[in-house]
Protein backbone atom coordinates (compact mmCIF):
# COMPACT_ATOMS: atom_id res chain seq x y z
CA UNK A 1 0.00 0.00 0.00
CA UNK A 2 1.31 3.42 -0.96
CA UNK A 3 0.87 6.09 1.67
CA UNK A 4 0.69 9.75 0.82
CA UNK A 5 1.29 12.42 3.40
CA UNK A 6 -1.73 14.62 3.95
CA UNK A 7 0.25 17.44 2.38
CA UNK A 8 1.17 15.51 -0.76
CA UNK A 9 4.08 16.47 -2.98
CA UNK A 10 4.89 19.58 -4.96
CA UNK A 11 4.99 19.28 -8.75
CA UNK A 12 8.82 19.24 -8.69
CA UNK A 13 8.84 16.28 -6.28
CA UNK A 14 6.70 14.07 -8.54
CA UNK A 15 8.10 11.33 -10.74
CA UNK A 16 7.99 11.76 -14.54
CA UNK A 17 4.70 9.86 -15.06
CA UNK A 18 3.01 11.67 -12.20
CA UNK A 19 4.19 15.02 -13.60
CA UNK A 20 2.49 14.20 -16.90
CA UNK A 21 -0.75 13.39 -15.06
CA UNK A 22 -0.53 16.62 -13.04
CA UNK A 23 0.29 18.64 -16.14
CA UNK A 24 -2.65 17.27 -18.14
CA UNK A 25 -5.14 17.87 -15.34
CA UNK A 26 -3.82 21.40 -14.80
CA UNK A 27 -3.98 22.26 -18.51
CA UNK A 28 -7.59 21.03 -18.72
CA UNK A 29 -8.43 23.23 -15.73
CA UNK A 30 -6.45 26.21 -17.07
CA UNK A 31 -8.29 26.06 -20.41
CA UNK A 32 -11.67 26.13 -18.60
CA UNK A 33 -10.55 29.12 -16.50
CA UNK A 34 -9.18 30.87 -19.61
CA UNK A 35 -12.55 30.53 -21.35
CA UNK A 36 -14.24 32.02 -18.27
CA UNK A 37 -11.69 34.87 -18.13
CA UNK A 38 -10.72 33.83 -14.62
CA UNK A 39 -6.91 33.83 -14.47
CA UNK A 40 -6.26 36.68 -12.02
CA UNK A 41 -4.78 34.34 -9.41
CA UNK A 42 -2.00 33.22 -11.72
CA UNK A 43 -1.02 36.74 -12.67
CA UNK A 44 -0.05 37.31 -9.04
CA UNK A 45 2.31 34.29 -9.07
CA UNK A 46 3.55 33.89 -12.64
CA UNK A 47 5.07 36.31 -15.14
CA UNK A 48 2.64 37.88 -17.59
CA UNK A 49 4.93 36.73 -20.39
CA UNK A 50 4.26 33.06 -19.54
CA UNK A 51 0.50 33.57 -19.27
CA UNK A 52 0.42 35.66 -22.48
CA UNK A 53 2.31 32.96 -24.39
CA UNK A 54 -0.18 30.28 -23.30
CA UNK A 55 -3.20 32.51 -23.89
CA UNK A 56 -2.03 33.50 -27.38
CA UNK A 57 -2.01 29.84 -28.43
CA UNK A 58 -5.41 29.26 -26.78
CA UNK A 59 -6.79 32.33 -28.55
CA UNK A 60 -5.47 31.21 -31.95
CA UNK A 61 -7.08 27.79 -31.50
CA UNK A 62 -10.32 28.75 -29.75
CA UNK A 63 -12.32 27.15 -32.56
CA UNK A 64 -11.25 23.73 -31.19
CA UNK A 65 -13.27 21.70 -28.73
CA UNK A 66 -12.08 21.48 -25.12
CA UNK A 67 -10.20 18.15 -25.36
CA UNK A 68 -8.57 19.10 -28.66
CA UNK A 69 -7.58 22.51 -27.30
CA UNK A 70 -6.07 20.94 -24.16
CA UNK A 71 -4.01 18.55 -26.31
CA UNK A 72 -2.84 21.36 -28.60
CA UNK A 73 -1.99 23.59 -25.65
CA UNK A 74 0.01 20.76 -24.05
CA UNK A 75 1.90 20.26 -27.30
CA UNK A 76 2.70 23.94 -27.86
CA UNK A 77 2.90 25.36 -24.32
CA UNK A 78 4.21 22.53 -22.14
CA UNK A 79 7.29 24.43 -20.83
CA UNK A 80 5.09 27.37 -19.80
CA UNK A 81 2.68 25.14 -17.87
CA UNK A 82 5.65 23.45 -16.20
CA UNK A 83 6.90 26.87 -15.08
CA UNK A 84 3.49 27.65 -13.59
CA UNK A 85 3.22 24.33 -11.76
CA UNK A 86 6.72 24.76 -10.35
CA UNK A 87 5.68 28.17 -8.95
CA UNK A 88 2.39 26.90 -7.45
CA UNK A 89 4.09 25.53 -4.37
CA UNK A 90 0.82 25.59 -2.40
CA UNK A 91 -0.71 22.97 -4.74
CA UNK A 92 0.07 19.41 -3.67
CA UNK A 93 -0.28 16.14 -5.54
CA UNK A 94 -0.63 12.47 -4.69
CA UNK A 95 2.14 10.11 -5.79
CA UNK A 96 0.27 9.45 -9.04
CA UNK A 97 -0.02 13.16 -9.93
CA UNK A 98 -3.62 13.85 -8.95
CA UNK A 99 -4.15 17.10 -7.03
CA UNK A 100 -4.75 16.46 -3.30
CA UNK A 101 -7.41 19.19 -3.42
CA UNK A 102 -9.27 19.42 -6.72
CA UNK A 103 -8.31 22.36 -8.92
CA UNK A 104 -11.61 24.23 -8.52
CA UNK A 105 -11.50 24.11 -4.71
CA UNK A 106 -7.87 25.27 -4.66
CA UNK A 107 -8.73 28.03 -7.14
CA UNK A 108 -11.68 29.27 -5.09
CA UNK A 109 -9.54 29.30 -1.93
CA UNK A 110 -6.93 31.40 -3.75
CA UNK A 111 -9.59 33.78 -5.15
CA UNK A 112 -10.84 34.45 -1.61
CA UNK A 113 -7.31 35.54 -0.65
CA UNK A 114 -7.02 38.08 -3.47
CA UNK A 115 -7.16 41.72 -2.39
CA UNK A 116 -10.54 43.22 -3.19
CA UNK A 117 -11.15 46.65 -4.60
CA UNK A 118 -13.36 49.04 -2.66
Amino acid sequence: MVTVSTNGKSYAELGPDAQVTALKSFIAFYVRQYKKGSLEILSAKVSNEVISSINEILNQNQFMGHAELVAESLRLSKPYYEQILTKLTNIHFTDDGEPVTDWMTSWEDQEEKLPTED
